[in-house]
């Protein structure tokens, strides 16, 4: 009896021992098990500094993820509820019914309609203006979150309102914004018996399946402006599919077949994207940009498209307009498109598609206070009309410089004046200035730059309009 209880307080006291002698105080590790970075240390500078922060959560929060065999332990806990109650209890995913597997709290939030939406619809409206007044199609594309397509396999309890997309669509539709809804494409090929988003894996994303048919909705709605432009072959793909062990950046076990569609890229070139990627400003933490030129079309009527996305078309869409379009130049859309006059005036695109998925209408993607404040350039040409007075100026050598990279060219104009708007005019060709610390700024690409360049700047304040040679 006494060698039993030995061995059970032996017992015992390996099982607190070792996951404290396994302790991880390596800094910034990320867990694959729910997707995030583990707490740092909370006597750090990183995280001491912070003045809001509570040090005795901060401590319990850093034990808590810092502790031996942390997502062993998780993913035991997980298997066992799966297996004991058929409960999902993933910090990432949760049950539907017959199986199928939502984003937990991603996916299937109720938002309420609000000012956020309509200062959003104003957005989409002033981006469109813009490529407008420059002749330019613009389209706004919608794509569904999973439940909005497989509405009756939303779990039990979960409210699922979705009639805020309905009155932002009415938005659109007051403002006469161009847009497709590609909740209708999904939903009709789900009716035909379409597998367009898996049953288990990636519950937050289309599949390779679904980004075929809502891509080709996309190039049906260009096809409008550009006929040349071809929409892509099912049977000229290569379809095939993959089996999947695990859901994403989890370990939780499935087995399921998901589609993979291969789409040929002998005459896609992505050869660009490093050149501009070093030198192009993009929001930190939405860095994905991609500039793909198809050789076979480039010589044909099919047009360069600058479109904002997210990761519904970073992770399977872009390859079906690569494979239609002739340039196809995709920024990542979050929080980048408060700053469209800097992309439009770089890559000058024959037509602008913007895409967002429908659980995206946060501040975490795109700031509300910066949407409040967009304020884009008139074209050029449309103040000259005005009856404005009009001055010509020299402008002293100092106050003019051109920092030239490899891909991308700064010009800038350091002033202390203050104007309502500002262009740059290159060899005829008008470029927006935008307002830095120390005056105005346009970026264009270096192999625009001649060189002997004939530079001018306009400024407007008022009706007041100043030239500067």
């Amino acid at each position: 009896m006494k060698i039993i209880k030995v061995l059970t307080i032996a017992a015992f006291s390996m099982m607190i021992l070792i996951p404290v002698a396994t302790f991880r105080f390596a800094p910034h590790i990320s867990s694959e098990i729910d997707n995030r970075m583990l707490m740092e240390n909370p006597f750090s500078k990183e995280v001491s500094g912070d003045s809001e922060a509570d040090l005795t959560d901060n401590i319990e929060n850093y034990v808590n993820d810092r502790i031996g065999f942390r997502d062993e332990m998780i993913l035991g806990y997980t298997l066992l509820n799966d297996r004991l109650f058929q409960k999902m209890v993933h910090p990432s995913y949760l049950y539907g019914k017959d199986g199928y597997v939502f984003g937990s709290g991603l996916t299937t939030p109720t938002y309420q309609y609000s000012d956020y939406h309509e200062t959003f619809a104003d957005m989409i409206k002033a981006v469109q203006d813009y490529c407008n007044e420059r002749d330019i199609p613009f389209l706004f594309v919608l794509n569904p979150a999973k439940p909005a397509v497989l509405t009756e396999h939303i779990p039990a309890g979960i409210h699922y309102d979705r009639d805020w997309v309905e009155k932002f669509l009415a938005a659109l539709d007051k403002r006469k914004v161009r847009y497709l809804d590609n909740t209708v494409t999904l939903r009709a090929e789900t009716q035909e018996g379409k597998v367009v988003f898996n049953q288990k894996y990636d519950a937050n994303h289309w599949n390779d399946l679904g980004a075929f048919y809502g891509t080709n909705a996309i190039l049906s709605e260009v096809k409008h402006d550009f006929p040349n432009v071809q929409l892509n072959q099912l049977e000229q793909l290569d379809v095939s599919s993959r089996l999947e062990v695990s859901l994403p950046v989890s370990q939780f076990p499935i087995h399921e077949e998901v589609p993979v569609i291969q789409v040929p890229t002998g005459d896609i070139t992505s050869a660009k994207t490093d050149l501009f990627k070093d030198e192009l400003q993009l929001d930190p933490t939405y860095h994905t940009f991609g500039y793909y030129q198809n050789r076979s079309k480039m010589n044909k009527e099919t047009p360069k498209v600058l479109m904002f996305q997210g990761s519904y078309m970073n992770n399977f869409g872009h390859k079906y307009l690569a494979n239609a379009l002739g340039e196809y130049i995709s920024v990542h859309d979050y929080q980048n498109i408060l700053n469209f006059p800097y992309y439009y005036n770089i890559f000058k695109p024959d037509m602008v598609i913007f895409e967002v998925a429908e659980y995206t209408f946060s501040n975490t993607y795109f700031q509300y206070d910066k949407m409040k404040q967009l304020d884009f350039n008139p074209v050029l040409s449309s103040i000259h009309h005005t009856g404005s007075s009009t001055t010509k100026q020299t402008l002293p050598a100092n106050q003019l410089s051109i920092d030239k990279g490899e891909a991308l060219t700064k010009i800038s104009w350091k002033t202390d004046a203050s104007h309502q708007y500002v262009w740059l005019t290159l060899d005829e060709e008008v470029y927006d200035m935008e307002k830095t610390d120390d005056g105005y700024v346009a970026t264009l690409p270096t192999e625009s730059l001649p060189e002997h360049p004939k530079i001018e700047i306009v400024s407007q304040d008022g009706q007041d309009i100043v030239w500067y040679q």
